[in-house]
């Protein structure tokens, strides 16, 4: 079984990521591998647009910049609140990232939708 578009678009852009932050050869290494696999779809008459990784990589780095100040504010001194505060923000972008993986699924026909229920960000 291989892995479908969606999640490995969503995959390429938390990579992109890992590159552009924290530049260590393995993410390089990973997505150039990545990048293949998107070629093999293409290859094979499957449409892939770059929207859906320009969409993913800005809903992938607004969760880690969250992620980030999350941590901060844990290791500045515990502000619950603002902690609270960030991880809802979280949430909703958890959401952003689900719709977009799903949108993915719908137009290629490859994958499976995710389908949150009793989830905070459904």
């Amino acid at each position: 079984m291989e892995i479908p578009p969606s999640e490995i678009i969503d995959r390429m852009s938390i990579v992109q990521l890992k590159v552009e932050r924290i530049g260590n050869e393995e993410s390089k290494t990973e997505l150039e591998i990545l990048k293949k696999e998107i070629e093999h779809f293409k290859k094979n008459g499957l449409i892939i647009e770059d929207e859906w990784l320009e969409e993913l990589y800005g809903i992938n780095k607004k969760e880690w910049d969250l992620l980030g100040a999350m941590n901060e504010e844990r290791e500045r001194g515990k502000n619950l609140a603002k902690i609270g505060e960030l991880y809802l923000q979280t949430e909703k972008v958890n959401k952003q990232r689900a719709e977009a993986k799903n949108k993915i699924v719908e137009k290629t026909g490859i994958g499976f939708k995710e389908i949150k229920k009793n989830h905070p960000s459904a």
